[in-house]
């Protein structure tokens, strides 16, 4: 026992003199792979220390009242304690291993960081003074208990934000402000502030600032993030907090992403009015003009609660939710605040009433089902009477008639029928108009009568009918085709990339190229999965005849063959885009379409210059760059790239280079690829310059003298 004491003591020293001195020089520190690696076991071991210290706090109790005094006990006791003061430096040092990779915030990891360190080094004390029984052994232990569930309590903030533990208390006490009427209403504080809570403040609160944009209050909002003009007063039209939701979804700049939960078109109204109207902290609605299209949505959100809203219903199990969801299947809740899910069964040809049976756990919960242009039979409506809370169905373009909407007279909550496309006749009609809660009713392309229409529509005032004809045998009608769905295994590979292209219904075509070029009908026809061995810039269109071309989408791919043995950075990256330094450009992952990603390294004032070592020289004949373009933030292609090799450093030839041509216009954040072949060379040592361009496009809406920035992601080497 002795000797172990001893060992683990001298072990204790060590650690944390050098956690210390890692600290005070942390700046300074580059950690190799094996570091970084045991880095990640911070999660893992952080529980040891915890449960060792409260087991040998009860164990001493124990002892201290005469009840275990047994010597045995007593070492015990002691050798917990060691393990725990071994278990606390080992934490503290492989969470700052895992800080140092750059994961988290640094404002964030702050207080965690010191308090995790005074834990380790309360340790080593709480050891000496049990040895010597000083008398204030005892504090210092205490002091160690709550030091360390303070250090844990920071730890899951971090990891599941702000208020982690008292959540469930906020979530159902909530603070409740009164209004009287919706003029009493403050519009920031009661309408404004809502909406980004449900929608927004996931991806944009202090610990996880995306672009460093926060909106979970007013002065963070009006400061900005990356940019400050996410709120512009008086002017919605160049505010991006309003730009970017109104985008179409298939933007890459759009917000929230397309698999987040999605801004109503009246909330994303009530946005830019706030703004245009100057965007202001504690005015009340009174005191506000009240346009024709503002004033409805206003008052609707203050009535007094009607029909649905009455009712209580729970959440559902979010493990069930997702067991749910399938490929064929979606189900999503559709709001942060409400139990609300909404279930998307559309285009599916082998629909069964499985489908719907599947759902009964959550049928309470569903309020919103699309079936559309399914093969769906008339007996299967019967399964929607189980889904007492239906609001919304649409049944748009599947063979029913008027038995199937029959099928759908119990469903009382009903606001929203989509019948367009379907066998139904006036018949359809007589029983819809004794429905009391519909609201919105389509019929778009029925063999409905208009006379009949009119009829409806006449009797029920507020009920909105769609029943527009449109004829899809005209040859003036024409639609563009989507972009296609493509699946890559991985967009990094060492042997090959496999690419497999969702197919659509009907007579759908998909041509693809692997240089970079445009595809038409001349290029490669699909017909079935790509597999890919070499780097390329994958192409896709869709085609079909009577339609537009769809657009095409661009997957740069990256064969990593040649792995450096060292990565040198000859010039530095901009200390808030510095990734993982050295390690990004080779370390096989891709970043995503957020210039922030901890995978790019951003050069802002200067260009890139690296070199890559090989310990046995290589024979090469192409090196292939990625990087991110993101023009709308002054994130450009290199200008010119070279490439420089030899067998020694200081002996190096030009192998070629490539020069690219500055956007003509704003676009789409993309990742993009610059390949440089050359005669085959045998290389030690090759360099790498990427060059910036000196200044943005003309046509640029960015000051004239801002900088031109380039972000690179990985090197490839073939």
């Amino acid at each position: 026992m002795l000797r172990f004491r001893q060992i683990t003591l001298n072990l204790l020293y060590f650690c944390n003199v050098l956690l210390i001195f890692l600290l005070i020089f942390e700046d300074k520190v580059q950690l190799p792979v094996a570091f970084q690696v045991s880095g990640r076991l911070h999660p893992m071991i952080l529980h040891f220390p915890l449960t060792l210290l409260f087991v040998g706090i009860f164990l001493e109790w124990l002892v201290s009242k005469k009840r275990f005094q047994h010597p045995a006990a007593q070492d015990l006791t002691s050798c917990i304690f060691y393990l725990f003061a071994l278990g606390a430096a080992f934490t503290a040092l492989f969470g700052f291993f895992l800080y140092q990779e750059g994961s988290y915030l640094a404002e964030e990891a702050f207080l965690h960081k010191w308090t995790g360190t005074a834990v380790s080094v309360l340790s080593v004390f709480v050891v000496l003074l049990r040895e010597k029984s000083s008398p204030i052994y005892y504090a210092t232990l205490a002091i160690s208990a709550i030091c360390l569930t303070l250090t844990g309590h920071l730890g899951a903030e971090i990891t599941h934000g702000k208020g982690f533990l008292t959540e469930p208390i906020r979530r159902n006490w909530p603070e409740r402000i009164e209004i009287e009427n919706v003029d009493s209403a403050i519009v920031f504080r009661d309408v404004i502030q809502p909406i980004l809570n449900e929608k927004c403040i996931n991806c944009h609160n202090s610990n996880k600032a995306k672009n460093d944009l926060i909106l979970a209050d007013y002065e963070s909002i009006i400061t900005g993030g990356d940019n400050d003009d996410a709120v512009v007063a008086g002017k919605a039209e160049n505010s991006l907090l309003y730009q970017y939701v109104k985008l179409p979804m298939d933007d890459s700049l759009h917000m929230p992403p397309k698999d987040k939960l999605q801004l109503d078109p009246e909330e994303i109204e009530l946005i830019g009015w706030w703004i245009n109207a100057g965007a202001k902290p504690d005015t009340k609605y009174v005191h506000y003009s009240k346009p024709d299209s503002i004033h409805p949505i206003m008052v609707s959100k203050f009535l007094p609660k009607t029909g649905l809203e009455l009712v209580d219903i729970a959440f559902a199990d979010p493990e069930m939710v997702k067991k749910l969801n399938n490929p064929f299947r979606t189900v999503q809740q559709i709001s942060a605040s409400k139990p609300h899910i909404a279930v998307f069964l559309g285009s599916k040809k082998d629909f069964s009433s499985d489908d719907l049976n599947d759902l009964k756990q959550i049928r309470k919960q569903i309020i919103s089902i699309d079936m559309g242009n399914s093969i769906v039979r008339e007996k299967d409506l019967e399964l929607l009477r189980q889904f007492p809370h239906l609001q919304k169905l649409h049944l748009q373009n599947i063979d029913i008639g008027d038995e199937g909407v029959k099928q759908l007279r119990s469903l009382k909550y009903l606001e929203t029928l989509n019948l367009s496309g379907t066998k139904i006749s006036a018949t359809s009609l007589e029983e819809i108009s004794t429905w009391e809660n519909l609201k919105k009713f389509y019929l778009y392309n029925t063999s409905i009568a208009e006379e009949n229409v009119d009829a409806l529509k006449s009797s029920h005032p507020k009920l909105q009918v769609y029943n527009t004809q449109f004829d899809l045998t005209d040859t003036i009608y024409n639609a563009q085709l989507t972009t296609p769905i493509c699946k890559i295994d991985s967009a990094f590979f060492r042997r090959h990339a496999t690419v497999d292209i969702k197919l659509s219904r009907g007579k759908v075509k998909y041509y693809y190229t692997l240089d970079g070029t445009e595809p038409s009908s001349n290029a490669k026809l699909y017909n079935g999965p790509i597999q890919v061995n070499q780097s390329a810039e994958l192409k896709v269109i869709a085609t079909m005849a009577g339609w537009i071309d769809s657009k095409a989408i661009t997957f740069p791919l990256l064969k990593l063959g040649v792995k450096p043995d060292r990565v040198t950075l000859e010039t530095k990256p901009d200390p808030k885009f510095s990734g993982k330094m050295d390690s990004s450009l080779v370390d096989g992952k891709a970043g995503n379409l957020n210039r922030a990603s901890k995978e790019y390294l951003g050069f802002v004032k200067d260009d890139a210059q690296v070199i890559f070592q090989m310990d046995t020289a290589k024979k090469l004949s192409q090196l292939t760059l990625s990087f991110l373009e993101d023009v709308d933030k002054g994130v450009c292609p290199p200008e010119r790239v070279e490439v420089w090799g030899g067998t020694t450093k200081n002996r190096l030839i030009k192998l070629g280079e490539v020069t690219t041509v500055a956007p003509t216009e704003n676009r789409a954040a993309a990742k993009g690829i610059i390949q440089i072949k050359f005669p085959e060379q045998s290389a030690g040592f090759v360099k790498l310059i990427a060059k910036r361009f000196r200044a943005l496009p003309a046509w640029h809406p960015r000051p004239k003298d801002a900088k031109v920035s380039i972000f690179l992601d990985e090197v490839a080497f073939e």
